[in-house]
């Protein structure tokens, strides 16, 4: 009996809505009010970044029609990723420091690979428990046609 395989749910995904729920709370309550030190004032939002914005962008991507399937991010999207954050905000718009505000801080470089990841790592972890999940749907009754 094949096992159903769970789809990746893009923006939906649950570390894509946890970013989404702690970029605000760092922004407007944490950075202002100084707690959490040096890590949540200067690298937090750059661990968030990839967890956050690889959800997004694969999903543009899955609308565009680049991506065909709707499986986990694989590997080799993650770092496509991580090297277009890295060049942009650590060697593009340093150069403009009148419209960004980016240090160009190269710390950040190993924020974003820790977060990138972070992310990898759950999203393989729930790609591989999905497909040894001894539960299968089609096990389960329709109880919908028994009323027929």
């Amino acid at each position: 009996m094949t096992h159903p395989r769970r789809q990746f749910q893009y923006i939906a995904d649950p570390i894509c809505i946890a970013c989404l729920i702690i970029y605000p709370i760092n922004r407007f309550f944490l950075k202002p009010h100084h707690i959490g030190g040096w890590f949540t004032h200067g690298y937090l939002n750059d661990v968030m970044c990839l967890p956050l914005f690889v959800p997004m962008i694969l999903y543009v991507e899955h609308l565009l029609g680049i991506r065909r399937h709707r499986d986990f991010p694989r590997l080799w999207e993650v770092f496509q990723a991580f090297v277009a954050f890295t060049i942009v905000f650590q060697a593009i718009t340093p150069r403009f420091p009148r419209t960004f505000t980016s240090a160009g801080d190269p710390w950040d470089i190993l924020a974003y690979f820790a977060g990138g990841a972070i992310g990898y790592f759950y999203w393989s972890c729930v790609r591989r428990s999905r497909k040894t999940s001894p539960t299968s749907l089609a096990s389960i009754p329709d109880r919908s046609r028994s009323a027929e």
